[in-house]
Order: structure tokens, then C-alpha cells, then sequence
């Protein structure tokens, strides 16, 4: 009993610092990794051009979490110390009922969000992405099945949000450095 506490305390702080480590690898360019310098951004608070109230600051703050996540971008407080530049706008915001029951009450919702996301290099150069404005929807019920509220539907439409704008970013950062477009033959 004696020399299992310490192998199972061993083994659960070696976990520990597993999962805090930056998760993948950093990317690489035919097979060299990319420079630190390269890969330092800064995330700008979204705006907000919609009637979803307070949703820029969530989708701001899920983004930057998302980004931190995947460990391909280096992010910075500081802008000047940015190489890239991520800008976004909650550009539409739309709730409406999308199943009634014979009654014609509402049994579910479908939530729409539409956020403009540019990406700009430290001197001002716009990178093309493959789309400007990214979309995301649910549908929700605070009646049947799986219910949640208005706020934990919303929390998670932004979470969808925030992973579609993270893996648009990085495709179009990725392939400005690498030189390539996506399906180019060498």
C-alpha cells in the first residue's frame, strides 16, 4: 500500500503538467517549425452591430480561449508586439420560434449569429480569408429534450462561433506564411 501512494502521486502530477503544455506541436512548414515571431497575434475586442446584447464581449473572450486552446497563434497583450492582428464584428443576431406544438406554442428556438473576422498582418496588410463573415446556428428548447436557457443556448452558439472563427484564422495565417493555396500542386 505503502509504494502505490507514491506511484499513483507521481503518475497524477505527471499528467498534471501533460495537460498543461501547449497541446500539439507547433506548425510546421515543410517540416520546420515556424518561428515564435511569426506566430505572436493579438486579439482585438469585438464589436458589437446586432441587437444580441453583450454577446461581442462573450465572443471576444470564447475566441481567445479557443486560440490559447489549439496553440497555433502566440497570443500578446500588447499590440505592438503583435505580428497578426484579429479584428471581428457580431454583424447579426437573430432569434426566432422554429417548432409549435398544436397549441402554436413555441416548443423550440433556433438562434442565428453571423460575425465579420478580419486578419491583419503588424503593418496594416490584410490577409484574404476564405470567408469574411462566418455563420453559426442551434436550436434550442427550454421545454423538451435536452433543455437549457436562453443564456446557455447562447453560450454555446458562441462557443461553435468561436472554434469556426479560430480554424478560419489559422488556415488562411498558415497558408499567407507557407506561400501555398489550399489544393495548389507543387
Amino acid at each position: 500500500m505503502r509504494i502505490l501512494v507514491p506511484i499513483f502521486l507521481v503518475f497524477c502530477l505527471s499528467s498534471c503538467t501533460y495537460m498543461t503544455r501547449e497541446p500539439g506541436n507547433p506548425p510546421k512548414i515543410d517540416g520546420i517549425p515556424i518561428p515564435d515571431s511569426k506566430r505572436t497575434v493579438y486579439v482585438q475586442n469585438f464589436r458589437n452591430n446586432s441587437y444580441g446584447i453583450a454577446m461581442h464581449t462573450t465572443l471576444s473572450d470564447l475566441v481567445k480561449q479557443e486560440i490559447n486552446y489549439r496553440g497555433r497563434f502566440i497570443q500578446t497583450r500588447e499590440k505592438s508586439q503583435a505580428a497578426y492582428r484579429i479584428y471581428g464584428e457580431v454583424s447579426h443576431y437573430q432569434q426566432v420560434g422554429a417548432l409549435l406544438d398544436q397549441g402554436g406554442q413555441q416548443l423550440s428556438k433556433e438562434m442565428f449569429v453571423v460575425c465579420k473576422v478580419e486578419l491583419q498582418k503588424a503593418g496594416g496588410e490584410k490577409i484574404p480569408l476564405e470567408r469574411t463573415e462566418i455563420p453559426a446556428r442551434i436550436i434550442y428548447s427550454d421545454q423538451v429534450g435536452f433543455m437549457e436557457t436562453e443564456g446557455q443556448a447562447q453560450t454555446r452558439l458562441l462557443k461553435i462561433l468561436a472554434v469556426r472563427i479560430a480554424e478560419e484564422l489559422e488556415r488562411a495565417w498558415y497558408y499567407s506564411i507557407a506561400g501555398k493555396i489550399e489544393g495548389e500542386e507543387e
